[in-house]
């Protein structure tokens, strides 16, 4: 006599409940990296590790339930990078005078919406044809396929969060006991010669999870920036902003450098990033558009 067995638990209260908490968690971490460094990250790994553990506590939790948690925390917290890497253009550019908070929630939830809605006709084109690597997605996969020692994972998140916050918490921008940065600057004629970097541990962790290849991208747009953008409009273009040009005659050269890259240096990166997501867009025309069309 054949034994049926019963569905594994997938989309259960618990899973759904513990996805919200992670997912403000997650997005409050990753609006403050991306605001802070430029730049957000994935959050399936820190999600899969979490949930494991959180729900062998309340008694044990499948695969599959895992990673309705895991799925839901790492969608929802994706939706902070939609937000501050568009919204306070916003603000720069003048058109609002503050944050609309009802305003950035409904944009946000619209977002979300689309970004569902159009994978659906994307999926083939984007997922099945591309041979994408996914090395996070797999990362996670394997996570939640070996589900051991959560613990240990949870514990080494802890420590590292613990240790960022105290170095957040003592460094110049709290309790002052120790620099955020290491920087050092000099006039060189009419040009400034500057060098330096921040010291926080985020840095560390973002450089880390993104790897390599993109930490040379992110080191070599500071060095146009700071080392060959900075010292060229000081001393050739400076006096093109003759209100910046006040400020920077009476300021040190450090204090001058950064005035510069706030005032004009740090749009190159903007028109970097513009072009990058035309130039992707230009690139995978052929694919969206048979997606779309496969779609319907």
């Amino acid at each position: 006599m054949s034994v049926i067995a019963e569905p594994a638990p997938q989309l259960t209260l618990r899973a759904i409940l513990l996805s919200i908490v992670l997912v403000v968690i997650l997005a409050a971490a990753n609006t403050y990296l991306g605001l802070f460094a430029g730049m957000t990250i994935a959050s399936a790994i820190p999600a899969a590790v979490v949930s494991m553990a959180v729900l062998r506590l309340l008694g044990g939790g499948g695969i599959l339930e895992n990673n309705i948690v895991q799925t839901g925390a790492s969608a929802g917290s994706s939706i902070a990078s939609g937000v501050i890497f568009t919204i306070p253009a916003l603000v720069i550019l003048g058109y609002w005078k503050e944050f609309e908070y009802q305003w950035v929630f409904a944009i946000a939830g619209l977002g979300g919406l689309l970004g569902v809605i159009f994978s659906v006709p994307l999926r083939r084109s984007l997922i099945v044809d591309q041979g994408l690597a996914f090395p996070e997605g797999k990362a996670a996969a394997e996570v939640l396929k070996t589900g051991e020692n959560p613990e240990q994972g949870v514990k080494t998140l802890g420590i590292a969060a613990l240790l960022g916050g105290f170095a957040k918490l003592g460094a110049a921008s709290g309790l002052r006991l120790f620099p955020d940065t290491a920087a050092a600057a000099a006039w060189v004629g009419k040009g400034i010669a500057y060098m330096g970097t921040n010291l926080s541990p985020a840095l560390l962790g973002v450089g880390y999870i993104v790897g390599f290849n993109i930490g040379i991208v992110c080191l070599l747009g500071a060095v146009i920036g700071w080392n060959i953008a900075i010292p060229i409009y000081s001393a050739f273009f400076i006096d093109t902003d003759p209100a910046l040009a006040a400020q920077v005659a009476s300021a040190s050269a450090e204090d001058a450098a950064y005035m510069i890259w706030s005032a004009q240096i740090r749009y190159l990166g903007v028109g970097a990033m513009l072009i990058g997501g035309i130039w992707t867009l230009i690139s995978l025309r052929s694919s969206l558009f048979s997606g779309i069309k496969s779609g319907f």
